[in-house]
């Protein structure tokens, strides 16, 4: 009976060593710092810290605390960029909501009650703060409800995080428990006066897993520091989770310390700014009367601030006319460069600072960007247009942009020459064409050039216009040697699955052969012919193909497109019919604009066969089956691809965010008009509404009397079109198969030949 007295004593000690349950004194003041990190396919790091005050127990013997969260930092993508630091609140950008409600509630009082146990009774007063700061903003109604949801019993679950639930029961007696609420399960690890360590896991059906470790203060139970290792595994269908791997987070106590006071001025002048807010918009986008109050109001305070400055930029550059261009442009050259640094707008300053400013302002603006692609795609397709001759007379712009091009050539960082210097040497060529010596020189120049250069540069651009003016300064073998090498470098950057630029490196070479094919004409048909089917072959065989630079390698080399016809017309005229009709079929879905030129050539050439069967049985057969979708229109009417059968259907994807989309909506929605009056014959037209919002899409629909059927995106229906810019029109046949090509403003015309052709007898 004694030994049974001693173990029951013994034990009753064990338990009193460390803490049962939350004992906060008050007026106790602590912070906790939380950092969530997030890896996978989406990555985000975000740290928050909450400052808190004892303010004692209620009559229910809760512990109440007066609660602000004082510091936020968020940084999202792979890189990490911060885009949010509330230390340094200026540098925020405002292009995801997830930075809203840290900047709404920063420093904003609220309670929370605790239990004994640790369990969050309530969380009080974040409701009413963030509807008075959200009041003033103007957000759209989608975002400050979601705003106000995620808020409500989301946050609750935040404040519940940052404190330990013990079990109901003595830990002595349930050393290993399961949460009720997350079903969780904890064990008691080591313990001793100054901590109590906790271990938990939990695994669930869908793969999703859990593990942690808390250090708890043994005699007030708050937590001194916790980590948690989440994986989300695979979902219950067997597919992976869609955004992230998992998540780790940690959560450490501190005292209390002094923060930056907010400047809540500058947060509600950027959230107005911002794309979320109404406060200088209309239905239909930025209200010229609400800016011009707005910047008014805000140029003298803000005027040297880079957020505002990019704002004022970017919401300019949305208003249509001539006048706001000129604004933009004046503003533009005003601006910093510094501030423009990662921005599009110091590619549009490069042309307007050499147009206006000179050579030198043009130079310091490259300073920003010369590392980037703008950079490249500005000399490629805009600058180097100043050195074209107009007719026959010099471009005026030319003597500016050779003073610029020879600063980039002069200076000491090597990507500049890589980027300028096939320019450089054809421009060379191009002001010295009576001068031979400095041709071959320059020709030797090209033969002799790295693959940095050349790919940097567009060397076969440059390399090929330089082909030319050597013909015509009647240096053929000089000439021949260039183009010869020039083939064989381009034939490498176009095998190059990994070179970006492959597909734009090809099509220069289908016209290095073409030139190739001109050159041996006179001298050997058969070995001429062989050039041409490799200029036929290299000529873009679909949309994928054709780089957005060709057009201006075109202009520069007064090449074609394809050289694909060339062959067609060679191939027929030798009898090779079988080789023939298969390029037709290739060049129909490369370019449908040559289907009545091909239907007229097929007719010519085979006049006792059927164009129609033709084109179903060769043409169409190579078409993929259209993707299905289901989607609900913006007044409720939910469409299916299975509703559209037996007819060509015309799918219309845009945006009213997207400029030329709203500039080609009052013919498209005529068109709509008219076919459905029966002027266009027996067709099906559904138009797809994507990256926007319904409540926008109505109101624009609306304020525009459009009659045109407006469904909205569920974002993965572009996705499985592969729709790769705005407007883009794709057609659906009767059978339900995708020309596979996304037509631009061609679509009418190529539509009424289709109906042309089934209706053929």
């Amino acid at each position: 009976m004694k030994k049974l007295l001693v173990l029951v004593l013994g034990l009753t000690a064990a338990t009193t060593t460390y803490a049962q349950q939350l004992n906060v004194p008050k007026n106790k003041q602590f912070e906790y710092t939380t950092r969530n990190t997030q890896h996978g396919t989406f990555t985000s790091d975000e740290q928050f810290t909450y400052a808190f005050k004892s303010l004692g127990k209620n009559a229910a013997g809760n512990t109440v605390f007066d609660c602000k969260l004082v510091r936020a930092v968020i940084k999202s993508g792979s890189e990490g960029k911060t885009i949010l630091n509330t230390d340094s609140i200026y540098n925020t950008s405002l292009n995801s909501t997830g930075v809203l409600f840290p900047m709404a509630m920063l420093n904003k009082s609220f309670t929370v009650v605790v239990s004994p146990k640790g369990k969050v009774i309530s969380v009080n007063g974040v409701i009413p703060a963030l509807k008075n700061v959200l009041s003033s903003w103007n957000l759209t109604p989608e975002i400050e409800k979601q705003l106000l949801h995620n808020s409500d019993k989301a946050f609750e679950g935040t404040m519940q995080g940052l404190f330990f639930q013990f079990p109901e029961k003595s830990l002595a007696i349930t050393p290993q428990w399961e949460s009720k609420d997350s079903g969780a399960k904890f064990k008691l690890g080591s313990r001793n006066a100054k901590a109590l360590t906790f271990n938990s896991s939990k695994v669930d059906t869908s793969g999703f897993s859990i593990q942690g470790k808390y250090n708890v203060d043994p005699i007030s139970g708050l937590i001194q520091n916790a980590q948690t290792d989440s994986k989300f595994g695979k979902a219950g269908d067997g597919s992976t989770a869609k955004y992230s791997d998992g998540v780790k987070s940690s959560q450490k106590i501190s005292a209390s310390t002094t923060k930056p006071i907010p400047d809540t001025a500058w947060t509600n002048m950027a959230v107005k700014f911002s794309y979320w807010s109404t406060a200088i918009k209309n239905q239909l986008g930025y209200d010229s009367v609400k800016m011009l109050s707005a910047f008014k109001a805000y140029d003298q305070k803000y005027s040297n601030d880079r957020y505002y400055m990019l704002s004022k930029l970017g919401m300019i550059q949305q208003l249509d006319g001539d006048e706001s261009y000129k604004i933009y442009d004046s503003l533009l050259l005003l601006t910093p460069n510094k501030y423009l640094e990662q921005t599009h707008h110091l590619f549009n300053k490069l042309g307007s600072a050499l147009d206006k400013q000179g050579p030198m302002a043009a130079y310091d603006v490259s300073k920003y960007v010369y590392k980037d692609v703008s950079f490249y795609e500005w000399i490629q397709n805009s600058m180097s247009q100043s050195f074209l001759s107009d007719e026959g007379k010099p471009n005026p712009s030319a003597g500016k942009a050779y003073e610029l091009l020879e600063l980039f050539m002069k200076d000491k960082d090597p990507l500049y020459q890589q980027q300028v210097r096939p320019l450089y040497l054809w421009v060379a060529s191009e002001k010295n064409q009576q001068n031979k010596a400095l041709l071959i020189k320059n020709a030797a120049a090209f033969a002799k050039m790295d693959d940095t250069q050349m790919q940097s540069g567009n060397g076969g651009r440059y390399a090929l216009l330089l082909h030319s003016i050597l013909v015509k300064a009647e240096a053929r073998t000089e000439a021949d040697s260039l183009l010869n090498s020039t083939i064989k470098k381009l034939e490498k950057y176009t095998a190059d699955a990994k070179n970006p630029n492959h597909y734009a490196d090809q099509n220069i070479l289908a016209y290095a052969w073409y030139l190739k094919y001109q050159s041996a004409l006179s001298k050997d048909s058969t070995q001429a012919l062989q050039y041409l089917a490799k200029a036929a072959d290299y000529s873009p065989k679909g949309n994928n193909e054709k780089a957005h630079i060709s057009f201006y390698d075109r202009v520069f080399l007064k090449s074609k497109e394809s050289y694909r016809q060339d062959y067609i017309d060679k191939l027929l005229s030798s009898g090779n019919e079988k080789l023939a009709l298969k390029l037709i079929v290739v060049d129909i879905n490369a370019n449908p604009e040559n289907l009545p030129e091909m239907q007229k050539i097929y007719k010519t050439r085979f006049p006792g066969k059927d164009f129609k069967s033709f084109f179903i049985q060769d043409v169409m057969a190579s078409w993929n089956a259209a993707p299905d979708f289901k989607l609900k229109n913006i007044d409720g009417k939910e469409h299916a691809l299975a509703d559209y059968k037996n007819k060509w259907l015309i799918l219309d994807f845009w945006g009213t965010w997207c400029g030329p989309c709203k500039e080609e909506l009052p013919s498209v929605n005529k068109f709509y008009t008219e076919l459905a009056a029966g002027k266009h014959g027996d067709n099906n037209f559904l138009s797809i509404a994507c990256n926007d919002q319904e409540n926008k899409v109505k109101s624009f629909i609306a304020q525009n009397k459009y009659s045109i059927p407006v469904a909205m995106s569920d974002n993965k229906v572009e996705r499985d079109y592969k729709i790769t810019g705005y407007p883009s029109k794709i057609l659906i046949s009767p059978e339900g198969k995708m020309m596979n090509v996304q037509f631009g403003k061609d679509w009418k015309a190529i539509l009424n030949q289709l109906n042309t052709i089934y209706s053929m007898n």
